[in-house]
């Protein structure tokens, strides 16, 4: 996906894709990040986390089963133009080790752990909606992109 950026990758957790969708407090800034990426990245999570994440919103009636479907289609759509991070046993375990340094779900810890393996890509950025998992990423040094929300009371 090549786009006009000082962002050459832009890593997306679930929850910053599924906003890319919904009308919720964070989805304009997702849509703005996401068209001003030159390249997209997520972690292969994704796919099984965003068919359980919008099948609970549907249960739960704070997403229409028509939305779930654009979001799911944008989703496998997309696969083929971004580049999708594996979950490897070397990710695996430094997510395992990231949950004993960081009060972080394990999704979430395999999640940073993707993005720790890829660090060594100029421009990488880190694109988390979760204020856990945004604080643990500035923790590793891992470059975030900035929620001003999170940043107050700091």
């Amino acid at each position: 996906m090549s786009k006009n950026s000082e962002d050459e990758l832009v890593i997306f957790d679930t929850n910053a894709l599924i906003q890319l969708h919904t009308q919720e407090q964070f989805s304009d800034l997702a849509l703005s990040i996401y068209q001003k990426a030159k390249y997209i990245g997520v972690c292969n999570l994704v796919v099984p986390e965003i068919a359980g994440a919008t099948g609970a919103m549907v249960r739960n009636k704070s997403l229409s089963k028509r939305d779930r479907a654009k979001i799911q289609s944008f989703l496998l759509d997309n696969l083929e133009n971004w580049l999708v991070l594996p979950v490897s046993k070397k990710v695996c375990r430094k997510a395992f080790d990231l949950c004993q340094k960081h009060p972080l779900k394990g999704a979430d810890a395999v999640h940073l752990a993707t993005v720790l393996a890829m660090q060594l890509f100029r421009g990488l950025r880190f694109f988390t909606l979760d204020k856990t998992l945004y604080r643990a990423a500035q923790k590793e040094k891992i470059p975030v992109v900035t929620i001003p929300e999170f940043e107050r009371g700091r």
